[in-house]
């Protein structure tokens, strides 16, 4: 029995019982020491890859099942559903060894009744032309195709522009963005140091991003650990530099977890003022610790505070970075999760949005600036949130996004290809 394969069929089993994915991986890799780095990879490409195409695996499977996909054992479940993502989505994996595999996995979880099943269904998925398809209608079309929920193939389809180009590439691999950390070294010393590892490195359109083709545990990276860069998305760096804090001013990032963004206003605030770095989970406080720790945040001090509940000792702020919670519809090919979501709930976030802008904007002085953001695509969290708050707040208007193409105090980014993440900012400022 193949470890490995064994190892991705628990993992899928857990996942399916509320885990999120990074998690439950993370966990695994940390659990399974004995593991080359090899086996690592090929472990997270297929437990990644079977969870970001459940859906269309899912449609396949259910055609040659005599008995709804839910009524199978769990364990034979997760093994057809890895099965068939090796078989259909990975070159590296021969349709029959895919399916050989399962075979073999099935008898040596006890499951040697389900064995021929397992050979046959597998066998007519992974040749089945998703083109014969006839759908009932386009959500359903955009669900099995692209494997989002119905509800996420809806909004798509009504919301947002481009939307089968955007579930195109959700599939591409997002390249490694990075912030180069000025607080202890520089782009070109960063630059430098990849090139010589032998990453192709170019650069972002804001200063001190790079993407990079990296290879290999990034934990395990001594200029990492030195923390010489961080990991944050170029629409997030984005964000920090459109709030551009200076040096010896007030700010607050009220939603930091896990703290990159904290650490790159700091950046700019070349570790001269006040940052105070804050979020509602308790869990996640000590990842912003250790992301000031590792990368020489010295100005900076994290606070465990639900930012929708006002706080009279935060006010006069400078300025505040408002990174809300959202439905992260702009991260899909980075968090395979949120192509699972049914959108219950959805008003009440938006509430819980707005709610954490409107107690936010309390916090800036008069002069002061604001930015809202989030990693969504969804207008409805987006700009109708951002125009509900100045309806009932007119001492502040809106200013131009920093590095945006067009010129505009509201920008959602568009997560076209394998790099930029969905994403949308406002840029706000409270009159004098």
């Amino acid at each position: 029995m193949d470890k490995v394969r064994y190892a991705v069929v628990h993992l899928l089993m857990r996942q399916e019982h509320g885990g999120y994915s990074n998690l439950v991986l993370q966990n695994a890799l940390e659990q399974y020491k004995d593991f080359s780095f090899r086996d690592k990879a090929f472990l997270s490409a297929v437990f990644y890859g079977t969870v970001e195409r459940q859906f269309t695996i899912d449609y396949l499977l259910q055609m040659y099942l005599n008995r709804p996909l839910e009524k199978l054992d769990p364990v034979v479940r997760a093994i057809l559903r890895t099965g068939l993502y090796q078989a259909r989505w990975m070159d590296s994996v021969p349709v029959r060894a895919a399916v050989n595999e399962s075979v073999t996995l099935t008898k040596a979880v006890r499951k040697t009744s389900a064995a021929g099943m397992v050979n046959a269904v597998l066998r007519k998925a992974a040749e089945f032309d998703l083109d014969k398809i006839t759908f009932c209608d386009e959500i359903q079309r955009l669900s099995v195709l692209y494997s989002v929920s119905p509800e996420i193939a809806s909004l798509f389809l009504n919301k947002i522009p481009n939307y089968e180009r955007i579930l195109q590439d959700s599939f591409k691999q997002p390249r490694l963005c990075i912030r180069v950390n000025s607080l202890k070294t520089t782009q070109e010393k960063v630059e430098k140091y990849f090139q010589e590892k032998g990453f192709a490195v170019h650069t972002g359109r804001v200063p001190g991003c790079l993407y990079v083709d990296y290879h290999g545990e990034l934990a395990a990276d001594s200029s990492f650990q030195n923390g010489e860069f961080h990991v944050q998305g170029e629409a997030s760096q984005i964000a920090c530099a459109t709030l551009c804090p200076q040096p010896g001013e007030r700010v607050l990032d009220v939603c930091a977890a896990p703290g990159g963004k904290s650490v790159t206003l700091a950046q700019y605030m070349k570790n001269e003022g006040i940052l105070c770095a804050s979020d509602a989970a308790a869990n996640r406080i000590s990842l912003i610790e250790r992301a000031f720790q590792r990368c020489g945040v010295t100005c900076g001090t994290v606070l465990c505070a639900d930012a929708s509940v006002f706080r009279e000792e935060q006010c006069q702020a400078d300025a505040v970075l408002c990174d809300v919670p959202c439905s992260g519809l702009g991260i899909l090919a980075k968090k395979p999760d949120i192509r699972h979501k049914d959108l219950k709930g959805l008003a009440e976030l938006q509430q819980l949005q707005l709610k954490i802008l409107s107690v936010s904007a309390r916090y800036v002085k008069p002069g002061g600036r604001l930015v809202y953001s989030t990693c969504t695509l969804n207008p409805d969290e987006n700009e109708s949130v951002v125009r509900a708050f100045l309806d009932k707040e007119s001492d502040f208007f809106v200013k131009n996004v920093s590095f945006a193409k067009e010129k505009s105090g509201m920008v959602t980014f568009y997560p076209y290809g394998e790099e930029q993440d969905g994403f949308f900012i406002a840029s706000l400022e409270r009159k004098r």
